[in-house]
């Protein structure tokens, strides 16, 4: 396990991305957020089986982010889409802004929720 504080980047753990257990872990460490608050959708495109997975995360002013399953829908502020291996390489460690200015994390909706999402990361 990595001495990472922020475990939402470079989490190295063998949970299944977005399954509960990984977005209990997720939500209950991090920086605290403040500011305004924001609901961003996360969606990871399959692997080779097909398979995605999408959550969202919760900004709130004075708390950690929060990590919920299932998309947020009309309530989401932006949404965050990547592939696995994207997904993959942030568990590793790689900061998400990484994807990001690559070109290989888009972005729909509102930017400064994406950019509020990656200031909390740190």
């Amino acid at each position: 396990m990595s001495n990472d504080p922020t475990p939402t980047v470079g989490a190295e753990d063998d949970t299944e991305l977005g399954s509960d257990a990984w977005l209990a872990a997720r939500s209950s460490a991090g920086a605290v957020y403040h500011g305004e608050s924001y609901v961003i959708d996360v969606v990871v495109s399959g692997d080779r089986t097909g398979a995605g997975t999408a959550y969202h995360v919760v900004l709130e002013d004075g708390a950690t982010p929060q990590f919920r399953p299932g998309p947020a829908g009309a309530n989401a502020s932006a949404t965050l889409e990547m592939s696995r291996s994207e997904a993959e390489g942030q568990r590793r460690g790689q900061h998400p802004v990484v994807g990001y200015m690559r070109g290989s994390t888009k972005t729909k909706g509102a930017t400064r929720p994406i950019y509020e999402f990656f200031r909390v990361l740190g």
